[in-house]
């Protein structure tokens, strides 16, 4: 944005021509070239003084030029990986505490990495779809500037039905996923005197009102908010684990090997894992808009690797010190973890955390309960109007429901009715984005984006390359069938 500002000051400024250059093309003279500012300097100053006339000459040395002044409009390849690092790290953070309690801290390292990678593998397949795409459009223009134009591209119609058809879905149960953890946090602040589910409940009118919102312009000046709402999450939870990791290791009763377990008891626990990590690294829905933001895209690779390693890196911190200061007596919603702490052993696996007497932090769990709500209740407009935005330009509903009609008002109604109902009957945040996640997560960051962007480009990667490729769908699969049956059996179990 900045550079994009600055490109008007920019372009009005004249651009001092070389004498040395062909200036008309009647007399069939070549076109135009540069020659180096030096040597024009030099050929101006000898001319100029055998017509006695070097007094009035202005010497143009190299440092004149104005080369250096880039007016392509667009941002640089580290603003577009900062904007994937903020697009990325969002609700998902405050599921990956209980990662390691299901899966195991062996396990699920190599899960993060695994979904990291075949994330990253999949945004790069479909940045070269879609520079393929783009290949042949009219200068100034593209053919592929959102997801829907990548599936339509890839699939025709068929492949934007497809692809419409899943963001909607996803991003309903995200929203839900949104509702739920406001609910927990504001039933946290009222010290849990009211249950999360009648909270959603009561918040209901209120989210029908944020659906009422023409547009979220306002909303979206506050993100700058959000993000540094999630950068105090983060840091507060992995300084306040390392803290209470100090606190178990005076226990009586410490047995380590009871406390933090490597493995799981199953490796079928390893479905939810995954989901969670896919939901958490997903960016590939963003990967057009920020192509196309860029001066260069080609320099959308170092983009995407340098913003998920900073992702995975920020991942691996708030995961290991969480497993590392609360092990296997960590609480399903983080905030009670880093409220309440347990006097020993035995009681951190025997008594509920509000009888734990080891000390508490209430103070610090009230600050971590407001800074969820800023950064839930910026979120979840701007994913709910995914969903309204979908249905407003989607060629099967858009006449249907024309924005600032009634129909539409209902539309928007539904959606936020059907999203607060999803909440009451899943009232546990991980569990639920782990089964939005395990359901739509391989198919809109995997198996969508190599299957359009081979068809696009019509051209075999290397075998190696297709090795990856299949690898990267088994994960996927994985994650689609394991990832969805252990999350609907957690949850019908309430596990």
């Amino acid at each position: 944005q900045a550079s994009s500002r600055l490109a008007p000051i920019f372009i009005g400024l004249p651009r001092k021509r070389c004498p040395a250059m062909a200036t008309t093309a009647a007399t069939g003279s070549e076109l135009p070239t540069y020659v180096p500012a030096t040597s024009v300097s030099h050929e101006i100053n000898s001319n100029n003084l055998e017509d006695g006339k070097g007094s009035d000459i202005e010497t143009r040395e190299a440092w004149d030029s104005d080369d250096e002044v880039d007016m392509k409009p667009g941002i640089e390849w580290w603003q577009a990986a900062f904007s994937l690092v903020i697009v990325v790290i969002g609700a998902g953070v405050m599921a990956l505490p209980n990662v390691p309690l299901k899966g195991g801290m062996v396990p699920s390292l190599f899960a993060l990495v695994a979904c990291g990678a075949t994330i990253t593998e999949s945004g790069l397949t479909m940045w070269k779809g879609i520079m393929a795409g783009n290949k042949g459009a009219p200068v100034g223009k593209k053919n592929i500037v959102s997801y829907e134009d990548f599936g339509r591209a890839g699939f025709g119609q068929v492949g934007e039905a497809s692809v419409t058809i899943m963001v909607v879905l996803y991003f309903i149960g995200l929203s839900s996923s949104f509702g739920v953890l406001i609910a927990e946090s504001l039933a946290h602040l009222l010290g849990h005197t009211v249950s999360a589910k009648m909270v959603l409940l009561y918040l209901s009118p209120a989210f029908g009102l944020l659906a009422m919102l023409p547009n979220v312009t306002a909303v979206a000046k506050l993100v700058p908010l959000a993000i540094i709402a999630i950068v105090a999450l983060c840091s507060i939870i992995v300084l306040k684990s390392f803290m209470d990791a100090q606190r178990w290791q005076t226990w009586p009763d410490l047995e380590p090997e009871k406390l933090h377990k490597a493995w799981p008891s199953s490796p079928m626990n390893l479905g939810p894992v995954v989901a969670i990590l896919f939901g958490s690294f997903s960016v590939n829905g963003n990967v057009p808009s920020v192509m196309c933001e860029m001066k260069d895209p080609m320099q959308f690779p170092l983009a995407l690797k340098t913003a998920m390693g900073m992702v995975g890196m920020i991942y691996l911190m708030v995961m290991g010190a969480c497993f590392y200061g609360y092990g296997e007596f960590t609480q399903s919603d983080i905030v009670d973890s880093l409220s309440y702490f347990p006097a020993n052993q035995f009681q951190a696996f025997n008594e509920p955390f509000r009888k734990w007497t080891g000390g508490s932090a209430a103070v610090l769990g009230n600050v971590m309960s407001v800074l969820l709500l800023v950064k839930l209740a910026i979120g979840l407009p701007l994913n709910l109007m995914v969903v309204f935005y979908s249905f407003q330009t989607f060629r099967y509903t858009k006449d249907y429901v024309p924005a600032g009609s009634a129909a539409n008002k209902l539309m928007r109604l539904a959606v936020v009715a059907l999203a607060v109902v999803v909440g009451l009957v899943v009232t546990n945040f991980s569990q639920l984005f782990a089964l939005v996640c395990a359901i739509f997560g391989p198919l809109l960051q995997t198996v969508l984006p190599l299957f359009f962007s081979y068809r696009i480009r019509r051209v075999r990667s290397m075998c190696l390359r297709q090795c990856v490729h299949y690898a990267m769908l088994v994960v996927a699969g994985f994650t689609l069938t394991i990832g969805t049956y252990e999350s609907v059996v957690d949850i019908v179990g309430g596990h």
